[in-house]
């Protein structure tokens, strides 16, 4: 899988260039959707028609969406009329959305979550599941579903009319660089520059060659090393306690982000060659003072989806505000966002997989929130009677220490096989255990390689830290340099570089969900 998915982007990088070229602009958008659904042909097989389907419906409930309101004028009538036509109106609207979402979460519920949730409902009766369904999940099954839902519900609330091209609307869906690992796009961000067919440049093709080796770096450099030493710890975990199962944590913790954020890095640079702009999917998680605002920059995207599209409908919705009217205002507003932030976190969790592990991991975060909502007012009174600014380094550094941990703790969480397998790990932290030989686990030149990387790797946040912009940096030296610098990283990751015939890189984490 790791090698199929970047074999398949690099011929996607290097080939689609050529066609798109010599299509006329107005058609281009036909080329990058024909090498889209190639690619995923040659990743999923037959996966591609649950891609269509999705497709289909999206752009069948978008048309019906915008007929409705044109079946249903209002100008030139009296107001009550107007009133309960326009009412009429968001009835028949809400009754789309609700056709389309139950088709559209339900094929990803059964195909994503059938098994998950058969096996837990016969295990919890003293049963056996007799019922499993045996089909391969198509790429990106998760991401396409909710990019898609997130048009719907935008024409829906009227931000914007239906896209009456199916091809256009069709290539939103399925544009490969983001189906493996996102980012989410957004319609009115991404359609315009997807349709657009502007020309390719030598610029824009550099600035993505850039990004695409700068992600290689990051997953062949620091995280298939980084995986090896988290591999040795939590493989034999009983026998290790202490710092070495902390270490482990740690080790995944920078496999994961250097895995993740490559490859998003991958599918930046691919649309950056055609002048295409992703979304952005982090923001120095790592140097967050609070698990909320790590969230805020770690899977950009995904989190701004869950805060748009389910927190605040929940959180502004009328039930919630008449079951509440009674209660005192800091009390209604409590149970509000509580509930509103439970149903995110939960879905969080049950996004990344289907597996209890999963739901705890994201009910980590909910209750860490919660605490810390209920903390900070008596935080912050406590910092002004001491007299210590809200912005003094220390605290500041204390706070990125705090969070740091207690991503840690998530991560492990993540990482552990199941939950009673966490709470053997959280366990062992505070026991002796087993010496753990670091060389004997990864090769001397590998850890070498593993943390000059990560170094560089550091470096790079330092300069973005700094309000040092490398890319508009790079982009202003001449082409020879540009392609000096290309070629000798490129060279670099190709002769050191995590990978061979002898050696099994990980299956992308993110490329499960």
């Amino acid at each position: 899988m790791s090698y199929q998915i970047l074999m398949v982007l690099g011929l996607f990088a290097l080939f689609t260039p050529f066609a798109y070229m010599v299509t006329p602009s107005k058609y281009r958008y036909i080329t990058l959707l024909a090498a889209s659904l190639v690619a995923m042909v040659s990743m999923s097989g037959w996966g591609v028609l649950f891609l269509f389907a999705t497709a289909l419906t999206t752009y069948l409930a978008g048309r019906l969406l915008d007929k409705i309101t044109q079946n249903h004028p209002t100008k030139g009538l009296e107001k009550p009329e107007r009133k309960r036509i326009k009412a009429l109106v968001k009835r028949k609207k809400k009754w789309v959305v609700f056709a389309y979402v139950v088709l559209n979460l339900g094929i990803l519920l059964v195909l994503k979550y059938f098994n998950f949730f058969a096996s837990s409902v016969t295990k919890l009766f003293g049963g056996e599941p007799s019922l499993l369904i045996k089909v391969a999940m198509p790429l990106g099954l998760s991401y396409y579903t909710l990019q898609a839902l997130s048009y719907v519900v935008d024409v829906f609330r009227g931000k914007y009319k239906a896209e009456r091209n199916f091809l256009k609307l069709f290539l939103f869906v399925a544009f490969f660089p983001q189906l493996h690992e996102g980012p989410f796009g957004r319609y009115d961000a991404l359609m315009p520059q997807l349709e657009s067919g502007q020309r390719l440049r030598a610029a824009n093709a550099y600035n993505g060659v850039a990004w695409i080796l700068w992600g290689l770096f990051k997953i062949f450099m620091i995280a298939n090393r980084a995986a090896i030493l988290s591999d040795a710890v939590f493989g034999e975990y009983e026998k290790y306690g202490g710092f070495t199962v902390l270490f482990g944590g740690a080790m995944f913790t920078l496999q994961l982000y250097a895995e993740f954020s490559g490859y998003i890095d991958l599918a930046r640079g691919v649309g950056k060659i055609f002048g295409i702009d992703l979304a952005q999917n982090f923001d120095m998680p790592f140097l967050a003072q609070n698990v909320a605002d790590f969230w805020r920059r770690w899977h950009i995207s995904l989190g701004a989806f869950f805060r748009e599209y389910v927190f605040y409908p929940i959180s502004t919705s009328k039930v919630l505000a008449k079951a509440t009217e009674k209660m005192p205002f800091e009390a209604a507003n409590f149970l509000t966002v509580t509930l509103s932030l439970f149903v995110v976190w939960f879905l969080t969790g049950l996004w990344h997989g289907a597996s209890e592990k999963y739901i705890y991991y994201g009910l980590y975060y909910f209750v860490l929130i919660v605490i810390f909502n209920l903390l900070s007012p008596l935080v912050e009174k406590g910092l002004q009677k001491a007299k210590i600014a809200p912005e003094n380094k220390v605290l500041a550094g204390l706070r990125i220490f705090k969070t740091l941990i207690l991503v840690l703790i998530g991560m492990m969480l993540f990482r552990a096989e199941n939950v009673p397998a966490f709470f053997s790990m959280m366990g062992s932290l505070f026991r002796a255990g087993e010496h753990f030989s670091l060389l004997k686990a990864i090769e001397l030149p590998d850890l070498i390689m593993l943390i000059l990387s990560t170094l560089v790797m550091l470096a790079g946040a330092i300069l973005k830290l700094c309000h040092v912009e490398m890319e508009e940096r790079y982009n202003a030296l001449s082409p020879y340099k540009r392609y000096a610098i290309c070629f000798t990283v490129f060279i670099f990751v190709t002769i050191f570089g995590a990978y061979g015939l002898d050696y099994l890189p990980p299956d992308p984490i993110y490329g499960g969900f």
